[in-house]
């Protein structure tokens, strides 16, 4: 079968080659991959700036239907729709053992999640960022209702972060990207931004006095210095009291090292969290939930198949 590899270390060094078919164990299941999606670490590992274990098959947002079981397996049955953790015991799928750019894929029971039978695996295939996506604005930090809402970078998690400011009844969503990002920018102004700008020409200013002072809460999802920056900027000050009005969230990788203007945290008394991964199963499964019952706008982030 075909795979998409990152063959040994250094820069580049992905090819799609031929690999056999896995072969599973007592625990194990085969999955038939229906739907991969590319995720900012999966360039990461391409460019040398995220850990991974040469050689693997990349890739780990996917769904996709049981082929096989293990002698062992009792969750699932051949047939089954499912989605799976990416973090196996023996190492993370995609990252450190063989993922989902290829025609099958062996996925320890452990890790896997069952969807509903008739629920769309395109939409199944965006169950890990919609996990990241929870964990970051709501089991880490949270959105509250009325908050002012600023999203730097309108990448998939971008996008996410538009949609899931709406579910938590935020009072205006800004979006900010570059103008090379207007397609992305127009997605989502449609999914839910109540307006977007242009990093090029975005005004600091405009921004503090649409939000009255500042936003309440910032989704850095750009991975750039200059977008950590702007997210320290425009979060809203509490000079004085216990502080914590601004919150800012990171939820990009940068690759690299950055230098940032950090003053304003201290001053501005700014909650400010990294976040990654998610709590647990129950992470998961609330992702199931919002992506079956609807309330993710997913056909119209998927852009190429």
């Amino acid at each position: 079968m075909k795979a998409v590899r990152k063959l040994r270390k250094g820069k580049g060094n992905i090819e799609l080659v031929d690999v056999p078919k896995p072969e599973i164990r007592l625990r194990d299941i085969l999955m038939k991959v229906w739907a991969a999606g590319v995720c900012g670490s999966d360039l990461n590992i391409e460019d040398d700036t995220h850990f991974y274990r040469a050689p693997v098959t990349i890739g780990h947002e996917y769904s996709g239907i049981v082929e096989e079981v293990g002698r062992d397996v009792k969750k699932v049955k051949v047939g089954d729709k499912i989605v799976a953790d990416i973090e196996a015991p023996e190492g993370w799928l995609g990252v450190e053992i063989d993922g989902s750019y290829a025609e099958y894929m062996r996925i320890p029971e452990v890790v896997i999640h069952k969807c509903p039978s008739d629920m769309d695996l395109d939409a199944a295939a965006l169950c890990e960022p919609v996990a990241a996506s929870i964990h970051c604005f709501q089991e880490r930090n949270t959105i509250n209702a009325g908050d002012f809402v600023v999203v730097i970078g309108p990448g998939p998690m971008g996008i996410l972060a538009v949609q899931f400011a709406r579910l938590r009844g935020a009072r205006k969503i800004v979006l900010v990207g570059l103008r090379s990002d207007e397609q992305r920018l127009k997605i989502g102004k449609k999914i839910g931004a109540d307006k977007v700008f242009y990093c090029e020409d975005c005004s600091l200013q405009e921004i503090m006095e649409m939000s009255e002072g500042g936003a309440d809460f910032v989704a850095d999802c750009a991975g750039t210095g200059s977008g950590t920056q702007f997210a320290i900027d425009v979060a809203r000050p509490a000079n004085t009291g216990q502080g914590g009005r601004g919150k800012i969230t990171l939820v990009a990788m940068w690759g690299k090292p950055i230098t940032l203007n950090l003053d304003k945290v201290s001053m501005k008394q700014l909650d400010f969290k990294g976040s990654w991964s998610w709590n647990g199963p129950e992470t998961w499964d609330r992702a199931i939930n919002l992506l079956y019952g609807g309330f993710i706008n997913y056909k119209d982030m998927i852009t190429s198949t």
